[in-house]
């Protein structure tokens, strides 16, 4: 084999290899984008959730009739141990007011998330170590449309 072919050979090895080793970093930590239709009357809203968890979060309104509490909950559920971020993007006219998180049933610092407005709706992003079968959250507001 001449220099030449060799060199072209190990140039293409080299580049499927780097593909390969590409396209596995990007499914073990990339992100994956989640869209949730909800419909509240006759309207529906779109929450969309951006994450490196491996599988579709759980999302669900609060539907209890007994109190005026609003919240959207969030269940990231499996049992494999990782860092995991998520950004949570929630319309202002389906969730708004003064915007808290509860995780684990206790209600986290602003410190711990970033909430940020862009006058259309809210997001709130966090990184957390999942360590539970489910990792429950709620994004509670003072105001809803249901």
């Amino acid at each position: 084999m001449n220099r030449r072919t060799l060199t072209i050979t190990v140039i293409t090895v080299i580049l499927i290899l780097s593909l390969a080793a590409g396209l596995l970093w990007f499914e073990t930590t990339g992100s994956k984008l989640y869209t949730y239709p909800i419909s509240v009357g006759e309207k529906t809203y779109t929450i969309t959730i951006v994450t490196n968890w491996n599988s579709a979060p759980k999302v669900n309104l609060s539907n209890s009739s007994l109190t005026d509490l609003k919240y959207i909950s969030i269940d990231f559920i499996g049992s494999i141990e990782k860092t995991v971020f998520f950004k949570i993007t929630i319309p202002t006219d389906l969730l708004r007011g003064n915007i808290s998180l509860i995780w684990k049933y206790y209600i986290q610092s602003p410190d711990r998330y970033t909430l940020s407005n862009d006058g259309t709706n809210n997001s709130l992003q966090m990184t957390f170590n999942h360590v539970a079968a489910d990792e429950h959250f709620e994004i509670h507001g003072t105001e809803g449309s249901w």
